[in-house]
């Protein structure tokens, strides 16, 4: 196998992060790291592969870039939602006081 997969992989990863309304879907990010796993086991590693490999790591930050983004809205829902249930556990407490 080529370094030509890798690449390929990395362009693939690279266009889905390019648009930040994506969502990630699970079963795709799967499939394209057994891929990636896969065509860098197979790689010549050529001449031009450090410059995927750094490419690479580059791309690696961007996924955490993105992987946190993810998290603080999970968090930030998560946490509004808590405060809604608190806010109804009162409301009801409230009300079967009042009658």
């Amino acid at each position: 196998m080529s370094d030509a997969a890798v690449r390929a992989a990395i362009q693939t990863l690279e266009a889905w992060l390019a648009d930040p309304e994506r969502a990630l879907d699970e079963a795709a990010l799967e499939a394209w790291n057994r891929d990636f796993r896969a065509a860098v086991a197979g790689a010549e590693k050529g001449p031009g592969w450090p410059e995927l490999v750094a490419r690479g790591h580059r791309l690696a930050e961007r996924v955490e870039s993105r992987r946190q983004a993810v998290a603080a809205q999970r968090d930030a829902v998560r946490f509004e939602l808590e405060q809604q249930a608190q806010g109804d556990r009162a409301l009801k407490g409230y009300g079967s006081s009042t009658r």
